[in-house]
């Protein structure tokens, strides 16, 4: 077979072998080569006269973007859904639940006890013993605010 003259079912077989060997490499990258090896096969049966270069050209731009654009699809954060997106943070669990200062805010820092840990706070001035509420979290020291009740 001269390398100058593919016959667009070579590109086609070309393509459901990538496709097929998809099954053994689970990266979920062949399958976008084989995509890309049908396209140029399909290109070339439209127009018999693509050179082979040009049969190259779209088989690698159709590959690469199609690659691409299924990673950014896929491993975009906008995607990524969770019925518990705080699980790694545990600290936002905390939020809405009460506690009492173990030394003064001063100053806008102070300390609280959750179970065992003595954890720092930001918040408005209070004396140590005020029952306080969480209202948010900043890196790992808990927003607090005076709890009513």
């Amino acid at each position: 077979m001269d390398m100058q003259h593919l016959e667009f079912w070579h590109w086609l077989i070309f393509g459901m072998l990538l496709m097929a060997l998809e099954v053994f490499a689970p990266a979920m990258v062949l399958m976008w080569f084989g995509f890309g090896a049908i396209v140029a096969g399909v290109a070339l049966w439209l127009i018999p006269s693509l050179s082979l270069g040009v049969q190259i050209l779209i088989f690698g731009l159709v590959s690469l973007i199609s690659v691409l654009g299924w990673r950014k699809s896929r491993f975009s954060e906008a995607n990524i859904t969770s019925d518990s997106p705080d699980l790694n943070n545990r600290l936002h669990s905390h939020i809405g639940k009460a506690y009492v200062l173990t030394t003064a805010i001063i100053g806008g820092r102070g300390t609280m006890r959750v179970g065992d840990t003595a954890w720092r706070v930001q918040g408005a001035d209070m004396p140590a013993g005020t029952r306080v509420r969480v209202t948010g979290v900043d890196g790992v020291m808990f927003i607090v605010e005076k709890s009513g009740g």
